[in-house]
Parts: structure tokens; sequence; C-alpha cells
């Protein structure tokens, strides 16, 4: 009796579970775009100038590089003061994203934080004198020029944000987003014979409060960087 033994070819199953875990693996992504509450603010008020642009690149399946960069000019009026700030701003850190996508989804609730700078003048454009005497009844007079009034430059601050937002791939690549932002003023030059009232990227400040809030709602793209 002849016996024929045959020999079947062993699936390559290490091929596949390496070829699942490739597809499995989120390709790394540039998203780029603009803030879109400034600019229209910047029409509307004519005390305000302000442009925001933002970024982040994806460096893991839920951690993101994130950073922005803008310019703001503010005239305000506080109490007897009217100034202008006028200056850039810069911001960079993490996001890291808490929500878990359905297949073919790509949207993000992302907790984050941030480093952030700023560079700024501060112009005192008048301020008003009070005079408490009884024999007077106008309450103050205006001073727009002297003492005190004009330009105080190369001002900065530092502080820190913590970021809580979202972000929805509304077509495809195409994403709008909102966060919102706790600042934590670290240290800022102060200016002679006045103050920051105001700094670019930080918004309000006090004397006895460090803390700030900001916002921003961006339309950003989104560029993905696929590797064999």
């Amino acid at each position: 009796t002849l016996t024929v033994v045959g020999q079947q070819k062993a699936p390559t199953v290490i091929n596949s579970l390496d070829s699942l875990k490739s597809k499995e693996k989120p390709p790394l992504s540039l998203r780029f775009g603009v803030d879109l509450f400034r600019p229209i603010l910047s029409q509307v008020n004519k005390e305000y100038q302000g442009f925001e642009a933002v970024a982040d690149f994806r460096i893991k399946k839920n951690l993101y590089v994130a950073a922005e960069a803008g310019n703001e000019e503010v005239t305000k009026q506080v109490e007897q003061v009217n100034f202008t700030t006028k200056g850039t701003y810069y911001k960079i850190g993490f996001d890291l994203n808490m929500f878990e996508n359905w297949e073919g989804m790509d949207n993000q609730v992302l907790l984050g934080l941030r480093l952030a700078s700023s560079s700024h003048n501060q112009f005192l454009n008048s301020y008003t004198l009070l005079d408490r005497s009884p024999f007077w009844q106008e309450p103050g007079s205006i001073t727009s020029s002297g003492f005190a009034t004009g330009e105080r430059s190369n001002l900065n601050a530092f502080w820190l944000e913590v970021i809580a937002g979202f972000k929805v791939e509304v077509v495809n690549n195409i994403y709008l987003g909102l966060s919102l932002r706790l600042n934590r003023l670290i240290s800022d030059t102060v200016p002679d014979n006045f103050d920051n009232i105001h700094i670019p990227g930080f918004n309000k400040k006090t004397e006895d409060n460090k803390f700030g809030a900001s916002f921003n709602y961006t339309l950003t793209y989104n560029i993905p960087f696929k590797f064999k």
C-alpha cells in the first residue's frame, strides 16, 4: 500500500495580527484653524480688535500637543481710567481626549493645560481727578495729557490655563470647537504709575485677584499623515 502524506501550509496568523494592529493604530494628524469669536467681535465692537490662530498635533490616540497665538487691541473705561492695551500672546500645552468614539467617528471631549505668555503695551489715555470737596458740585475733571498719561511699553505676563472643551467633526476633516479656560496669573511686569488692568490672552486682571477666564470658538481643518 502506498501512503501519500500531504502538508498543508499553516496560515500566517502573525502577519494577520500585525496587519490588524496597524489598521487600529490612529494616524498622526495636524489640525489648524482660527478662533471665530474674535473677528466677529472686532466687527461689532469698535473698541476691540483681535485675531487668534489655533493648532494641535496628535501624538497618541487620545493625546494632542496644542498651541494658540494671537493679538489684541482693547480700549476700556474702568472706573476713572480710560486705557488701551495692545499686544500679542502665545500658548502651548496639551489636550487629552476623554471621549470614546464609535467606529467612523472622530469627536473629542477635551481636558487640557497651557503655559501662556504675553508681550504688550499699555496706553493710559485719560483719567478723572476726583474732587471730594463739598464746595464744588462737579464730580471731577478729565486729564488726557501730562502726568501719568501715555504709553508703558515692553510689558509681559505669564500664566497657566486649565481647559475644558470639545471638538466635533461637522464635515470630513473639518471641526467646530469650543473651549472654556480658567487662568491663573504667575507673574507680570507692572507699569509705572499704572497696572495691567487687561492682559492680551488673559483678559481682565485686578490687584487682589490673580484669576481670569476666557474662551474660544474655533473652526479647524485636519491633515492626517499616513505611514506604511
